[in-house]
């Protein structure tokens, strides 16, 4: 394991869960008569399990019903099949209101894990807590039969050359905009390929009843996108090139929250932003985009694939860009991706190996998921962009085809530097979200932005890094 592996005691400072693992421990249900699970330390997660006919799975939930209906339905039917008995739970009521990462840590730790996982959760958290099998054998499996993993996907899922989690699908995500609206004010938005550009596009179409510029700041998975596209995008990073050290006080970072600012509060661009667009949530954007309120917006592709899938008259007036990017970089895509994991100390690790392969190697099953969203999920495979016939009918799916098989290697947020846990951590700990709400209330962004370099170099600390020169 890397030398920045996370201890118990710094995941549960920066995790932000309302319990410690060990208390969560206590809450993992034991099965009716079975054994008590060894103390916290011992050897649970260690120990041989036992197979059984039977299959545990965690799937997390989208905001897109028929995606999260179709997965839930076709894993009950292929248990059915195979004669197992299914427990099915979404991520959110495992975790009881704790974070679920720290959930599956004390699962884990009592030696009663779930089999199988299906999330966007940080494979490089989850395997520096010990928690996760390595599946390379599961990966080279499914590229045999679709080729190449996208690019991107490698990044913090192949660690010391071993893969954590099997890839599902990509996530398309991006700008997502009024093409009436943008073509009716004469602008050719794919041209757009910096921020500062699209602001002004984007107050350019507003209009009395409907907002150019549709993103929130807030803290939320949206608001710490645009952060760290934009961030990104002017040459600045939270880390250095060689992930020993926080770099985040640098005239780079200042432009670029500069940049932030001046967006969400000088009253040149008050006209382009929606009522409240301080405040919202990962929600807020989805409903203003699907409810006809703003002209763009970036989000995950189920602000699409929702409103066809519905039947919204939005749908058709949908277009899809590749996010921008600023003075310094202007063309990378960060597109995420659904994965699999096997936890450790699982009882029926071969029955979950069997799951994991009929759902992702296996062509129909696979295109009638994709269908199930609409181009919000899209191949994670090189080759599937051509083997599926769902994706080789839905236009919207192939406009996000270049930006799923990115080859930048520039990851908003991680670069310059590589992925780690310690980067994970200053993500759950809110630093950065602090750092803007600190200037967006008053504080200069030059103190803000010193501040949150100090608080990171502190986090990094934590992690047996140097953090600091």
């Amino acid at each position: 394991m890397s030398n920045n592996s996370l201890s118990r005691r710094s995941f549960l400072k920066f995790a932000g869960g309302a319990f410690g693992v060990a208390a969560l421990a206590a809450c993992a249900p034991v099965p009716a008569g079975a054994p008590a699970a060894p103390a916290a330390g011992g050897d649970a997660a260690a120990a041989p399990a036992a197979e059984t006919s039977a299959l545990w799975v965690i799937l997390d939930i989208d905001f897109h019903d028929t995606y999260n209906e179709y997965t839930q339905k076709a894993l009950q039917d292929y248990a059915a099949e195979q004669g197992w008995e299914l427990e099915l739970a979404d991520s959110q009521g495992f975790a009881a209101g704790s974070g679920e990462t720290e959930r599956i840590a004390a699962a884990v730790q009592a030696g009663d894990p779930p089999d199988l996982v299906r999330h966007t959760l940080s494979p490089q958290l989850l395997h520096s807590l010990d928690t996760t099998l390595p599946l390379s054998d599961l990966v080279a499996d499914v590229e045999a039969v679709y080729g190449p993993v996208a690019p991107i996907l490698a990044n913090g899922k192949l660690i010391d050359g071993e893969w954590w989690a099997v890839p599902y699908h990509q996530r398309a995500g991006g700008g997502y905009y009024r093409k009436d609206a943008f073509e009716g004010a004469g602008i050719d938005i794919q041209t757009i390929r910096t921020y500062d550009k699209l602001r002004e596009a984007c107050l350019t179409v507003s209009t009395a009843d409907l907002f150019g510029w549709g993103i929130t700041i807030n803290r939320s998975g949206d608001g710490n996108s645009i952060i760290q596209r934009i961030m990104t995008g002017y040459g600045a990073g939270w880390q250095d090139e060689t992930g020993q050290y926080i770099n985040a006080n640098t005239p780079e970072m200042v432009e670029a929250m500069t940049f932030i600012k001046d967006t969400y509060l000088d009253e040149a661009w008050a006209p382009m932003l929606p009522p409240g667009v301080l405040a919202w949530n990962d929600i807020s954007n989805n409903e203003a985009f699907q409810g006809e309120v703003i002209a763009y917006t970036e989000n995950a592709g189920t602000v699409y694939a929702k409103a066809l899938v519905d039947g919204l008259p939005v749908a058709e007036k949908t277009g899809y860009l590749a996010p921008p990017g600023g003075p310094v970089n202007q063309e990378f895509n960060t597109i995420g991706s659904k994965d699999w994991f096997i936890l450790k100390g699982a009882k029926n690790v071969e029955n979950a190996k069997q799951a994991i392969l009929a759902f992702t190697a296996d062509l129909d099953r696979m295109d009638a998921m994709l269908e199930s969203s609409p181009a919000y999920a899209v191949p994670a495979y090189t080759n599937l962009w051509e083997m599926s016939n769902y994706t080789q009918s839905n236009e919207m799916s192939l406009q996000i085809k270049p930006a799923a098989l990115d080859d930048s290697g520039i990851i908003a947020g991680q670069w310059p530097g590589p992925p780690s846990p310690a980067l994970t951590a200053i993500e759950n700990s809110g630093i950065w979200n602090d750092m803007v709400n600190a200037f967006v209330t008053g504080t200069s962004v030059e103190e803000a932005v010193a501040t949150a370099h100090d608080r990171m170099v502190l986090v990094f600390k934590e992690f047996d890094l140097p953090g600091e020169k």
